[in-house]
Parts: C-alpha cells; sequence; structure tokens
C-alpha cells in the first residue's frame, strides 16, 4: 500500500524537486535584479518596475497547479492591462516558447510571458515550487508571495492589487 501512496504522490506533483524546502525571496523582500524577454516583444527588468506594481509568475505548462492558477494571473492581467501603474506577466520555468504558445492558444490567454529554458531567472527567487506568484509594490518590495500550497484566486491578487493603488 505505501508503495501506491508514494507513487501517486510522484505522479501528483508538477516538476520533481531536490530539496523539498524553498530557499528564496519573500514577502518584506526586495525584487531581485532581473531581466526578461516577454513574447508580445516587450523587455521586463527590475528597473523598469519601479514605480509600478508588479505581478510576476512563475510557472510550467505541465504543472496541474500551475493549470490551475494561471486562469486567475491572465484574468488579472486582463483586469488591468491598461493600467499604466500595474504590470502583470509569467515566467517559464525549463519550458520553451512551442509549447507555451500552444498552451495559451488552447485556453485563450492573453497574459504576456517570458519562455525560460532553464532556472535561471526562476533561481533568483526560489529553489523549489511552482507556481510561485509574487506582488510587488511601487518600490519593488514583496508585499505578497504564494506557493504551490496557497495558489491565489483572482479576488486574492485583486484585493491586494487594489489596496496598493488606493
Amino acid at each position: 500500500m505505501s508503495l501506491v501512496v508514494f507513487i501517486s504522490t510522484m505522479i501528483q506533483g508538477c516538476v520533481t524537486e531536490d530539496d523539498p524546502v524553498n530557499i528564496g525571496v519573500g514577502q518584506g523582500d526586495e525584487l531581485p535584479q532581473f531581466t526578461v524577454h516577454l513574447d508580445n516583444g516587450t523587455t521586463v527588468s527590475t528597473s523598469s518596475l519601479r514605480g509600478k506594481i508588479a505581478v510576476i509568475e512563475f510557472f510550467n505548462t505541465g504543472c496541474r497547479d500551475c493549470q490551475e492558477g494561471l486562469p486567475a494571473i491572465n484574468q488579472l492581467y486582463e483586469a488591468y492591462q491598461e493600467n499604466p501603474k500595474v504590470v502583470i506577466f509569467a515566467n517559464s520555468r525549463e519550458e520553451n516558447s512551442e509549447s507555451i504558445e500552444e498552451f495559451w492558444e488552447n485556453n485563450n490567454f492573453s497574459l504576456p510571458y517570458s519562455p525560460q529554458p532553464d532556472r535561471t531567472v526562476y533561481n533568483l527567487f526560489a529553489t523549489t515550487g511552482i507556481p510561485r506568484t509574487y506582488i510587488a509594490d511601487e518600490t519593488g518590495k514583496i508585499i505578497a508571495a504564494f506557493g504551490d500550497s496557497d495558489i491565489p484566486g483572482f479576488s486574492d491578487l485583486n484585493n491586494k492589487i487594489e489596496k496598493l493603488l488606493h
């Protein structure tokens, strides 16, 4: 019976992790220095986010938890895409643009993303676990961080952004 439980647990996990304890940035920390190129042709960096509220999502389309959380991030993006004070985007972890494009098309997502074939950018934020969602204020301070054990819904994210805007 314990073998069945073990196999079931391994199948449910998104990506095998070497270290079950996450070491990285969290609430109260500053955003790490990074630069990414998004699929819509824009470049986002830590410095370009100064003066804006940022929502940064880390995902892999093969991850069930990410599949659960991405619709809320996309809905959030659609709600704030015209607001110049809010920047929302996603970074893949170990995934190329081909598989992301297909997933985005199948789910009618408009959320901009940065395909990352490795963990270089991800490792600036965390060492284990996806999805990961970070909200930073205008100064670059992380005011909320979510992982696979507390995947935020649209209202959770929207409430945090609205508090920062007002």
